[in-house]
């Protein structure tokens, strides 16, 4: 099992991962068919999709080599991604074979999903000029904006507590290092 473990998390299972995401994506449309849970297909198909994508992370995180010399292991950041990712799926699964959920809108906001795609892009490129701490927190006070939060409380509570919390598990609890830009 092991062995496996290591083929599927090394540079090549990395195919063998995104082949089968169609597959998956298939097989949970197939399952919701037209019956009861029809009006929620996307986000069911989308929490699907984030679930094989946690179970990605967390079987490629076995390819990474051990280093014990920096304090955690490579393999503890994707596993914790992993975890989060798994959790918060989950409780929307939850959500809506509950009927706690709307139903999936009648149509989609194509621009606010190239912007938001933008924005994101943009943060990542801004890591190496900015840093990880500023690039994170402007991109999620335009993200907030961007889907309609225009309380400036919560807009600034939700960019620097990420900020925070990012930096106490990766900082200072995980000893990892995030990109540093001229600023930090």
């Amino acid at each position: 099992m092991e062995n496996l473990l290591v083929v599927l998390g090394g540079g090549t299972g990395l195919y063998v991962w995104i082949a089968g995401l169609p597959g998956v994506l298939l097989l949970a449309g197939a399952a919701v068919g037209n019956g009861r849970y029809a009006p929620f297909r996307l986000r069911i198909l989308i929490c699907t999709g984030l679930l094989y994508l946690s179970f990605v992370f967390f079987f490629l995180s076995f390819g990474l080599e051990e280093i014990e010399a920096v304090g955690s292991s490579a393999r503890t950041a994707p596993r914790l991604w992993s975890a989060g990712l798994a959790l918060f799926t989950l409780d929307q699964l939850r959500r809506i074979f509950t009927g706690r959920s709307p139903r999936d809108p009648e149509k989609g906001d194509i621009p606010r999903v190239f912007l938001t795609a933008g924005v994101v892009a943009l943060a990542l490129w801004g890591m190496d000029i900015a840093g990880y701490y500023i690039s994170t927190g402007v991109m999620l006070l335009l993200l907030s904006l961007l889907l309609g939060e225009r309380r400036p409380v919560v807009s600034l509570s939700l960019a620097g507590g990420w900020i925070l919390f990012s930096w106490a598990v990766f900082s200072r609890l995980l000893n990892l290092n995030l990109p540093e830009g001229i600023f930090f």
